[in-house]
Order: structure tokens, then sequence, then C-alpha cells
């Protein structure tokens, strides 16, 4: 019964006996009620007790910082799978910060504290298919050169060499492959998908315009093959790529530049073959590496591995892995106060915003990018940018609004050092051109300082369907940039004209950010791609090398020796993720989600075309790399 609620009174009550009036006050069953009240309070003292561990423990949380496991002695394991990107990326589902796969910028990182920590005794490599770009190898190439020069061993073992993976394990003391593996070291070739043949049998005719003798960015849709100016550029870009890379595996594996000619014209596919000819010094399984890793400075050790039998259980606690290493190096970077801000500019320049979430693709929205150089401008703890940049560029206008935040926060007296990763070309350059100071890989590809524009005209395929379309306009050139109607020929004139404008605009942009007489920054544009090794020597960059020299001559610029280096933009958590992805309905997601579950091998040709029709959208400009250009080197594709 419910104390609360009256009952009904009984029998007794209602007939009182002699001298009791109804009126008088009944004595409540206070046995009960007691009870209630206890049990009540009970309850309420628990939940309060509940409710305050509860809020400890997310306290807890939030401040507690994993620092990682690192085992005094370990060797640290770095294994290197698929294709690892240069900026940070939200994830996967259910993954928290610290659980993302490391950046290559991390990797190298990671290698370079190892190489004068004292806990780690060496590196071991290991290799499946990885796909960092020609700078991205270079980087963590460099980083392991510093562990080698620390006296530590450094060994790599891989079931198959690519080029480009070949390019990482010859920094490595031991480069080692299993008796059945695949020695795919058989140079580099470069090609690019033209469309013309695919146009004229759908009738689409592009309606295109470039400034620039070596701009040939146009050329995949206008033609079948290559202009003899785009044929010596690409030969160019070869040459001095493929130089580099016969250098350093020569100084890498102690060998002369002749042989390592030799290895790739005459390839060793297979190991027993690889390793009678010198490319790799022993052939073994994962498990004798592993277990016989602490002798690896020992002279002829590799000879001896195959002897290992394998039946001893490899000690665990003598590996550290590269997650937990990576732990200890993220939550020094987040105790930073005053600090390095190094943001990252990561894909195809676009107006408008990113989506940031789970389900986009990456580019570098002008809006989105914009809002970070603001809050880092505005963050007094902030002492110098490093604007890293990975772009192939992109939408003209995008990228002068960039360019305008970048030069707003060096109006605050701060550095801008620019580090540039497997491209910072055309766009990509552009939003490089204010810094104080660039940096590149000898691999990077940069310049193509030029532009171009146009539209597709569809009007031939609607034929083909049976579809007519009627436009009624007010105005010669109302239709310009119409899908369904060629170029008239003042408005392509006037196309010209703009984009002309345009050219001289990136022209004074790189003028005044090199400190370049315009013909001088004129004989080295005209859409031309450099390395970034042809690039220094052209005064296009300042110095050769990745993202701690970036971040080093920062401090040096902004006389801040000791100060922290964080990332921007900041990772976020699957629930973080989630909950924007939902609340933010309104902004833009990239075009390439509309072809994200597209397989085989057109998929990329098609997110190309989908992202040049974002580009080019209403008359844009756009600063792009010459086409769709593709190394290849026996491993996987790297575009």
């Amino acid at each position: 019964m419910n104390d609360d609620v009256p009952s009904s009174p009984s029998s007794a009550e209602a007939h009182p006996p002699p001298g009791r009036s109804l009126e008088q006050p009944v004595a409540p069953a206070r046995g009960r009620h007691g009870a209630s009240s206890a049990v009540l309070i009970l309850l309420s003292i628990v939940g309060t007790l509940v409710f305050a561990g509860s809020f400890a423990a997310v306290l807890y949380l939030v401040s507690w910082e994993d620092v990682g496991e690192v085992q005094t002695g370990s060797f640290l394991d770095v294994k290197l799978t698929g294709e690892i990107g240069d900026a940070p990326t939200m994830g996967g589902f259910f993954l928290e910060p610290d659980d993302f796969p490391p950046i290559t910028t991390e990797v190298a990182a990671a290698l370079t504290h190892a190489a004068t920590d004292d806990r780690i005794t060496g590196v071991y490599v290991r290799l499946e298919a990885p796909s960092l770009g020609w700078a991205g190898t270079q980087e963590v190439r460099a980083a392991l050169q510093q562990v080698r020069e620390a006296g530590k061993p450094v060994v790599c073992f891989s079931e198959s060499y690519s080029t480009s993976s070949y390019l990482l394990a010859s920094a490595c003391e031991h480069v080692l492959m299993p008796p059945a593996g695949a020695n795919m070291v058989v140079g580099l070739a470069a090609s690019t998908t033209y469309y013309a043949g695919t146009f004229e049998k759908i009738g689409v005719t592009p309606q295109m315009e470039h400034v620039g003798d070596f701009k040939s960015a146009v050329e995949p849709y206008e033609r079948s093959e290559p202009s003899e100016a785009a044929a010596e550029a690409t030969n160019a870009l070869l040459d001095s790529l493929w130089s580099q890379w016969v250098g350093m595996v020569a100084e890498g594996r102690d060998v002369s530049e002749e042989t390592v000619r030799a290895w790739v014209d005459s390839p060793a596919l297979s190991p027993n073959e690889a390793l009678d000819r010198g490319l790799v010094d022993g052939l073994a399984f994962p498990d004798q590496i592993a277990l016989s890793l602490p002798e690896s400075h020992d002279e002829g050790w590799a000879d001896g591995l195959a002897e290992v039998d394998g039946a001893a259980a490899v000690d665990s606690e003598g590996f550290t892995s590269l997650k937990e290493y990576l732990k200890g190096l993220r939550a020094e970077s987040r105790s930073s106060r005053r600090h390095v801000a190094v943001l990252h500019a990561s894909g195809q320049i676009v107006s408008g915003r990113a989506d940031g979430g789970l389900f986009g693709q990456q580019v570098i929205a002008d809006k989105t990018l914009g809002r970070q150089l603001s809050d880092i401008r505005e963050n007094d703890d902030v002492v110098a940018l490093v604007l890293r940049v990975d772009s192939p560029g992109g939408s003209g206008l995008a990228s002068d609004m960039i360019w305008r935040e970048v030069q707003r926060f060096r109006a605050t007296g701060r550095p801008v050092v620019v580090s540039m990763a497997n491209a910072a070309a055309s766009g990509g350059y552009y939003i490089a051109a204010p810094a104080d100071w660039i940096v590149a890989q000898p691999g990077t590809l940069t310049g193509s300082i030029g532009v171009f524009g146009g539209k597709f005209d569809l009007s031939g395929g609607y034929e083909k369907l049976g579809m007519t379309q009627t436009t009624f306009k007010r105005g010669d050139n109302a239709d310009m940039f119409s899908s369904t109607a060629a170029f008239s020929e003042d408005g392509r004139e006037a196309y010209r004209t703009f984009l002309s404008d345009f050219y001289e605009l990136f022209l004074q942009r790189v003028s005044d950010g090199r400190d370049l007489e315009r013909d001088a920054a004129h004989e080295v544009a005209q859409g031309r791609v450099w390395t970034g090794e042809q690039a220094k020597a052209r005064g296009l960059v300042d110095e050769l090398g990745g993202l701690a020299e970036a971040v080093a001559k920062a401090r040096e610029l902004a006389e801040a020796e000791d100060v922290g280096v964080v990332r921007w933009p900041k990772r976020k958590g699957f629930l973080e993720r989630l909950m924007e992805d939902l609340d933010d309905t309104s902004r833009s997601r990239a075009v390439t989600d509309a072809v994200g579950e597209l397989s085989g091998g057109a998929s990329h040709e098609i997110v190309e075309l989908l992202l040049l029709q974002r580009v080019l959208a209403d008359g844009g400009v756009a600063a792009l790399l010459p086409g769709n250009l593709t190394f290849r080197d026996g491993g996987p594709v790297a575009r």
C-alpha cells in the first residue's frame, strides 16, 4: 500500500466507541513508513556514490595519457603495409586518435627518435607492399639512415621488393627476403591515360584553353598521345627521379651506380639470383629473423639465418611495436603549450568546405583550411607555422583564397615554412609561394606554375541518346558555360583573356614570394613540372629535406628552439566524427563519394574527371598537375 495515499476508514472507525469522536486523529502505522524511508535514503546514498565514482572515473580517463609501453633493450618493430598517407585521416570505425594508423612523417619521426633512444637497441622493418610515394619513401629512408648512423642495427624483410620499396630497404644494414619471394626491382615507368578516343565515341567535345607551353593538363582530354613539350617534360622528370634512385641505392648498398643499373636492366627476379648478385643479404623466414635479431650486428649474421630451426618461441618483450612507440610521441606533442603548428593540407584544392567526417574524400577546401589557419593565427601559443602541402593543385580561386590566409598569418610577424610532400604543384605551389622558407624532398613534384580551364560540350552525347535541348538567352554569351554548346569565337577570346590574367596573377604571387622578377618567374613557370631537386636549382625551393628540417627552420626563424610541435587538424574519435556527420547536413561532400564503391582500374580515372568538373564548375580556373600521370615501379601503383 502506498503510504502517501490515505485508506478508507475501517468499520470500527466508522462507529467509534463512546467518548471518541470521528475527528480525533488516528495514529499512523509507523513501522512500515519508517522502513520505506530508510530504503529511499539508502538508495539515494548509493546513487550519489555511484554518480560520484562515475564522474571521477571520467575525469581520470580524460586526464590519463596512454604513453605506450616501450620495452628496454628492444627492437622497434616497424611494419609498413599498403597505402600510408601524408596527412592525418579520420581513421576507421570505432578507432580513437591513438589507434589511428601512422602517417609518413610520424613513421619518420619515430625512427629519428629511436636513433637516440637508449631503450631501443635497433629497428626491424617489415615491408608489406607499402605505398608512400616517392618523396614519402625518401623521407622515411632518411630517418632509417639516422638510425644506422647512430650505430644501431637496421634489418629489413619483405616477401617481395618493388623499385620504390627497395629504395627504402637499401638504407638498411641487412636486406632479407624468403626463399620463395619475388624481387620486382625492374625500374620506373610513367604513363598517362588519354580520353580523346573515348570522348569521340560518346559525343563529348572538350572545350579547353591553357596558359603555359608546358601546361599539358588539357592534353589527356583533347589528344590521344602527348605533345612534344609534354613528352620532354615527362622525360626530364623521369631522368631526375631515376638518377636519385640509382644514386641512393648505390650509396646504401655500397656498390657502383653501374652495378645498380645492371641490376635493373637485367633483373634478378628470383631470390637466389638476387642473393648471388648482391641485391639482398640473406634468405630467411620471419621467425628465423625474429629469433636471432639480437645478434644482427655480428659479422656474417645474415649467412647463418637459414640454420635457425625456429623451434623456440619469439620473445615478445624483445620488440616494441610502432603503434606503442607512437603513443608516447603523440602524447608529448599534445602536452606542448608554446609550439610550432604543423598544418596538413592534402588533396585536390577545391572551393567550399571539406567533409572531415567518416565518409568523405580528402581534399583541401578553401573555407575549411581557411578556418584552420584562422584558428592557428589567433592562438598565441603558436610561435610559427609549418604548412605541410601534399597536393597536385586544383581550383585557382580556392588557391588564392588560401594564399590570402597564409599571408594573414605572416602579417602577425610569425614565420611560415612550407614542407612539401609527394606533390606541391600548380595550386599546391600557389599556396606555398608566400612562405618564408620552402623545404622539399628531391623526389617531390612541384612547380607546374600555369593554368587551364574550359568545359565539356555534351551536345554530341545528347544527340546520340536522342535528346535535344532548346535554350533561350539574352546576351550573346549567356550560354558561355553551357554544357550543351561550344564556345563562340567571342566567348573563347574572352575566356582566354580571363586565363591569361589569372596566369599573370599566379606569376605575381610567385614573384613576390620568391623575390623574383616577373620574367624570371615566367622562365621557370609556363606549366613546367619540376622535381624538388630541379626546383631548388631554379630558386623555387630553398632546402631539400622533410618535415623535421622544416620544423627546425621554423624554430630558428621564430627564435624559439625549445618549443614543441602540434599537428593540425586535430584527430577526432569515432563519436565526435559521427556527431559531426549527423549534425552538419549543409556541408558539401567531395564528388568522389559518388564513385567510392566503383571497382576496377577505371575508378581512378572517373574520380579525376569528376574532381576536374568540380574545379571547372561555373568557369573556374584550374591550377593542376598535367593529367593523371601514373608512376609504375613493379609494385603498387603510385600516382
